[in-house]
């Protein structure tokens, strides 16, 4: 595949909080990439990412309210594997090493040079590309296109919106299905329940409404999974729930077996 269709299927999250230096970059990579979302912090960054789900994350380290280095946390914490490149001013061995530990793809020290940030997109797009095209592989006989997988990421959330409604009394405002190799990702934002929301309002019982959430899918996602396995002729399994009541979203992990 040529490298310029290549990037156009690219979706990029780019966080900065100096507002020139974030329009100049934005422009750039407008220009090459399928979709740029920008934020201006790491808490701007973080809601970002969970509205737009981006392939790849471009990420200053200084910033106020939370740190680029703070973000990268929350979301590696939260199980997130989105591959990042850094772009900082800073130059020190523990910063470095800090990021290494976060399994960071690649550092930039600013001024950045764009021939050498194109290149680590380039480079960062094909990893993710050759591990799509492995991930489309649903059993020796079954091949799962691209055509075929939005078909069915569509197909997942339309039964999950379902299965939303019926099991909490409530929909959600966006959700997002990814399919990637044997893993389901289902994220839902804003689906919170008026009560939920009144007990959280109160400061008192976020972990209330977490343990209430859990219980409600530990004993029904089996719907979930039997549409799931019936649409992809696979067994499915739930391995993880992630709720986050004050952010207002939730991810739900399955296996494919």
């Amino acid at each position: 595949m040529e490298e310029g269709n290549l990037l156009k299927k690219m979706k990029v999250l780019y966080v900065e909080d100096e507002a020139i230096t974030r329009k100049q970059v934005y422009r750039f990579l407008k220009k090459r990439l399928g979709k740029v979302i920008t934020a201006e912090n790491g808490q701007d960054g973080i809601e970002k990412f969970i509205e737009h789900n981006p392939d790849i994350i471009i990420t200053d380290l200084v910033m106020p309210d939370i740190s680029g280095i703070e973000m990268m946390k929350k979301l590696r914490k939260d199980g997130h594997k989105c591959p990042f490149i850094i772009t900082s001013a800073l130059s020190d061995t523990n910063t470095i090493l800090e990021t290494v530990d976060l399994k960071i793809e690649k550092y930039l020290i600013k001024p950045i040079d764009t021939k050498i940030l194109i290149e680590n997109l380039i480079q960062i797009s094909t990893e993710i590309l050759e591990d799509s095209k492995d991930s489309l592989v649903i059993n020796s006989d079954n091949i799962l296109t691209p055509e075929i997988k939005n078909e069915m990421e569509l197909e997942i959330r339309n039964l999950y919106s379902k299965y939303l409604k019926k099991a909490t009394g409530r929909g959600a405002k966006n959700i997002e299905v990814l399919i990637k190799g044997k893993t389901i990702e289902i994220f839902s934002k804003e689906n919170l329940t008026t009560l939920e929301s009144t007990l959280l309002s109160t400061g008192e019982y976020q972990k209330t409404v977490e343990v209430i959430r859990k219980t409600i899918y530990e004993n029904t996602i089996h719907e979930v999974e039997y549409q799931i396995e019936e649409l992809l002729s696979r067994k499915v399994v739930m391995k993880d729930i992630h709720i986050s009541p004050i952010e207002k979203y939730e991810r739900l992990i399955l296996d494919i077996i």
